[in-house]
């Protein structure tokens, strides 16, 4: 008999046996993708390193740090440039070239900055041209080498064919590994716009896409083990009053319940955002205090940053009642690394070790300063790890919280 034929057809079995045995048991390797927030430069520029109102000398260095992690894919949350322009969005798609050579995926999507003006169609047709990867998932280096990262992908053509390739839905990973990763976009097209009162204008609604959200995520049929979902815009926010619902947050209670049955229903235990150019991680309730979600605010890649605004200011409408606070950390620059291991995904945030950066003019440190306006070298340490878990099972949630020590912990302070 071969002996190493032998083995290899009883470890084969062996292994089905005992994946069936322990369904919450992984065989693949754990993998990592990044997150990274809003990316706009609002300051002086002495050094000439930011063109176009993007922040190249801040994604240069997170960029590094994503492919010294080995993520597999990274992907960011909105507000790619500060203007909006072809010329400055054209520059962001540039700044992506070192992850793409590294092997890596880059995934964006629009936010509120990308859809300033009608003259270039709110920046969609340009959006497709550049990032082709949200339909197909292909990239191709700078060599010309090509790759792929993801498949299943999808859009809500059904909705509207203005929505393909801005949002999109694909999956990553191997057996108990995989996700399903459903990107929304809510943001004007030259065949809908709707104004609200606060002065944001949308298109296609959460409520047009529903169907298609519902049927990304149905657990019964999508075959991966997570699911996370991202738009630009928080549930609830911190500093912007305006949702990814509408203007405030007590508009549309029913499009909001929808959506957050159709998250909580399915196992999807995190809901990714940017907007608010702060680390945030809160618990929202539905209007109708049926589902929670966490929410996760991702911190700012920017020169800009925000305060949050008191609880009793009239703008929350009394919904902030509906919101967990966990932990925030403000005026300093982030990113996150997801690492996916069978029924377990963990969460780390790393920033700037520094930090309390001053905003836009005032960026870094000050005005009038020799250093207004240059990035500084920047020392991230990891700062906050949390987790969820399913049993495999009950797929009952189990959400971990880890202080990271050593370093400065991100405060955990309700609305300060």
């Amino acid at each position: 008999m071969n002996i190493s034929l032998f083995f290899r057809k009883t470890g084969a079995v062996f292994a089905l046996f005992m994946l069936l045995l322990h369904p919450g048991v992984s065989w693949a390797e754990p993998w990592k993708f990044g997150v990274m927030g809003d990316t706009q430069w609002t300051a002086p520029d002495p050094s000439g390193q930011n063109r176009d109102t993007v922040p190249l000398s801040i994604i240069d260095q997170v960029n590094r740090q994503f492919i010294a992690a080995g993520v597999k894919f990274v992907i960011q949350v909105g507000d790619l440039s500060d203007d909006g322009r072809e010329a400055s969005e054209k520059r962001r798609a540039e700044a992506a070239k070192p992850l793409i050579d590294a092997g890596i995926g880059f995934f964006p999507f629009r936010g509120n900055h990308e859809v300033y003006g009608k003259d270039n169609g709110y920046g969609a047709s340009g959006f497709r041209s550049r990032y082709p990867q949200t339909r197909s998932g292909d990239f191709r280096k700078s060599g010309g080498e090509r790759f792929r990262i993801g498949e299943h992908f999808s859009t809500p053509a059904g909705v509207s064919r203005e929505l393909d390739g801005l949002s999109y839905s694909f999956d990553y990973g191997d057996l108990e590994n995989s996700v399903r990763l459903v990107i929304i976009d809510n943001w004007p097209l030259p065949g809908k716009v709707v104004n609200h009162a606060d002065g944001y204008a949308s298109g296609y609604t959460i409520d047009d896409q529903q169907e298609w959200i519902s049927e990304r995520l149905d657990r019964s049929i999508r075959g991966t083990r997570h699911a996370f979902v991202f738009s630009h815009q928080p549930m609830i926010g911190s500093n912007h009053q305006d949702t990814v619902f509408s203007g405030f947050a007590d508009e549309h209670p029913d499009w909001q319940n929808r959506f957050m049955a159709s998250l909580s229903d399915n196992g999807v235990r995190y809901y990714i955002c940017g907007h608010d150019h702060m680390h945030q991680r809160s618990i929202i309730e539905s209007p109708d205090g049926e589902f929670r979600v966490e929410q996760i605010i991702s911190g700012s890649v920017s020169s800009k940053f925000y305060k949050p605004k008191p609880l009793n200011d009239p703008g929350w409408r009394g919904q902030k009642k509906r919101e967990i606070p966990i932990s925030r950390e403000c005026s300093t620059i982030g990113y996150y690394l997801y690492t996916i291991d069978g029924s377990t995904v963990t969460v780390e945030y790393y920033s700037d070790e520094e930090g309390h950066w001053q905003s836009d003019g005032a960026y870094p440190r000050g005005t009038n300063r020799p250093d207004t306006g240059v990035t500084p070298t920047l020392r991230f340490v990891l700062k906050e790890r949390w987790s969820y878990n399913f049993d495999g099972m009950s797929e009952s949630g189990c959400v971990r919280n880890e202080p990271t020590g050593g370093n400065r912990v991100v405060s955990v302070d309700p609305h300060p």
